[in-house]
């Protein structure tokens, strides 16, 4: 059966529609924001009247990151929707294709060169992520599959770099290299005005191009016949979905698995089409990595777990059972 015929549409969104749905999601993702925004190490009430303190904390501190941690889930949830629809695998995400993995180099050769600066570390992650992906788009016109191995070979090579680095690395900077390698959303590197702006963009252009986008689900040839260019679509996703990996990578690091569970899951419950799709990754990346990011601050307070430590936590168990259920896509 077709996964986008309205059978393959859960019975609820055939029968009331996608709009209730995506608003309850909302509301879930506000709370979350409204959450992470009371809770830390001591729980601040946004509605109460508080001191000069804790009114700092709450929205000097808090809030920022709290939006920070939002429009990057957001960002990553979106690009991992589109790279499992390019590469036609739902086991892809932004990381698959070696993209971070190049924005690491970037970034870890920026410490190098100034350690006591932050700026040159976000400029070498923003510099790495646009060479990672000028080295992928020569293997675009090969075909998903070959694609997304040259991906993975090429994330072996950034590997192998970022292992040179790290052991050319002063000791002193090893922690700053680690902690950037394993998701910091402290960083004021980017702020959330220009993070939602991303967010804006990639979800405008997602939706202008949905009713193409449900055609590739039908394969290239059913597509191209019914009037889709789909290289240029395959393309235009793509390098999307990319700068959104990149902009999330220089802002925050390297965070994994959002990009894999949550366009999935969003999946199974909206369907495969994009219109619902599309702001349904959005808002679920945005409630998830806001939750991981509140774990992240309590778990072991008053120190903090990397976030990206956190949604390995919850990624690993969820990527091992799409893997067991990998027979329902083929």
């Amino acid at each position: 059966m077709n996964r986008s015929s309205p059978a393959a549409t859960p019975l609820f969104l055939r029968r009331y529609g996608s709009l209730p749905a995506l608003a309850v999601l909302a509301l879930a993702a506000a709370a979350a924001m409204g959450l992470a925004l009371a809770a830390g190490e001591a729980w601040i009430d946004p509605f109460a009247p508080a001191g000069a303190l804790d009114q700092k904390i709450l929205w000097e501190l808090r809030w920022p990151r709290v939006q920070t941690a939002a429009a990057i889930g957001a960002l990553l949830a979106l690009a991992g929707a589109a790279f499992q629809l390019v590469l036609g695998n739902p086991l892809a995400e932004p990381y698959v294709l070696g993209i971070a993995g190049a924005s690491a180099v970037g970034a870890i050769g920026g410490l190098a060169l100034a350690p006591a600066e932050p700026w040159p570390t976000s400029l070498g992650a923003f510099a790495g992520a646009c060479a990672g992906i000028a080295a992928l788009m020569p293997f675009v016109r090969l075909g998903p599959h070959r694609l997304l191995l040259a991906g993975v070979v090429l994330g072996s090579l950034w590997g192998a770099a970022v292992a040179t680095l790290l052991a050319l690395l002063p000791e002193r900077e090893l922690g700053r290299a680690l902690g950037w390698m394993m998701g910091n959303l402290a960083s004021d590197t980017l702020p959330p005005f220009a993070l939602w702006s991303s967010v804006a963009t990639l979800l405008v252009a997602g939706l202008a191009l949905a009713p193409r986008l449900d055609r590739l689900l039908l394969g290239e040839d059913h597509a191209a016949a019914l009037g889709t260019p789909v290289r240029a679509l395959r393309w235009g996703a793509l390098l999307l979905a990319s700068a959104a990996t990149a902009v999330a990578v220089t802002a925050a690091g390297t965070i994994g698995f959002v990009g894999l569970v949550v366009p999935h899951a969003a999946r199974l419950i909206f369907g495969p089409l994009h219109r619902a799709l599309l702001p349904a990754a959005a808002l679920g990346g945005a409630a998830l990595l806001v939750l991981a990011d509140l774990g992240s601050r309590v778990l072991i307070a008053p120190a903090e777990l990397p976030v990206g430590v956190v949604t390995a936590l919850i990624g690993v168990p969820v990527f091992l059972w799409l893997l067991l259920r990998r027979a329902a896509w083929n």
